[in-house]
């Protein structure tokens, strides 16, 4: 087990469990951001959005860690661009998040109270998809452990399902989201209705991403 674990901390998947963890932290500090905003507290938002700068910012080293990694890492029985994929593909967790606190900050944009709860709601599923991607990466020494087999594996593939039932939901939730600013945007300002869908849909990707990271690490324990 010790063995296990000392390969994995010289190989490219420790610092992408650790890229992971950032990634999901930045999720939760935008749910608190959002919450800022919501309640009109420009100051704690502006206080949020930095945090979430911070965490992309750690999240960038980790990615340069990884990728150091590679070329030189006595573990990798999987394909080089496969591990490359995977942290261009968690990497864009915390960007997504930045570029939706920035935009909201940048405008100051106000959520309608008529779609604020469903917006949250909406929110917080894609955070709870960013986390179970996040407990997929933390399954990866086990994997390895048990070179991709019996309860490690079964475990893995759980996650997966898991994944797709919370995307699913996720969607549905967009859905009822867009709908309701959809029978009230004709009040509000075109221009403002515009970024309001421009931030909904980066939400959709952040859950997309999210999704996308956890059947990467999928197929690399199937290589």
């Amino acid at each position: 087990m010790d063995r296990i674990s000392d390969l994995i901390k010289k190989s490219p998947f420790g610092p992408i469990q650790k890229h992971m963890e950032k990634a999901k932290a930045s999720v939760d500090e935008l749910l608190l951001f959002l919450g800022f905003v919501i309640g009109i507290d420009w100051k704690e938002a502006i206080q949020s959005r930095k945090k979430i700068v911070d965490l992309e910012h750690d999240a960038d080293a980790l990615k340069a860690e990884t990728r150091g990694l590679v070329p030189k890492s006595i573990f990798l029985s999987v394909p080089r661009e496969d591990v490359l994929e995977l942290v261009k593909r968690a990497d864009k967790i915390p960007n997504t998040v930045k570029a939706i606190s920035g935009l909201m900050i940048g405008r100051k944009m106000e959520i309608p109270a008529e779609i604020a709860p469903t917006f949250m709601q909406f929110a917080t599923e894609a955070a709870e998809i960013c986390k179970v991607a996040s407990n997929a990466t933390n399954h990866i020494d086990e994997l390895f452990q048990f070179a991709f087999g019996g309860n490690a594996a079964d475990e893995m593939q759980k996650l997966i399902h898991q994944l797709d039932t919370l995307e699913d939901r996720c969607d549905e939730t967009e859905i009822t989201l867009r709908s309701q600013l959809f029978a009230i945007e004709k009040d509000l300002p075109p221009i403002n209705v515009m970024f309001l869908y421009n931030v909904i849909n980066k939400i959709g990707e952040l859950a997309d991403i999210a999704e996308q990271v956890g059947h990467r690490i999928s197929l690399i324990a199937s290589r």
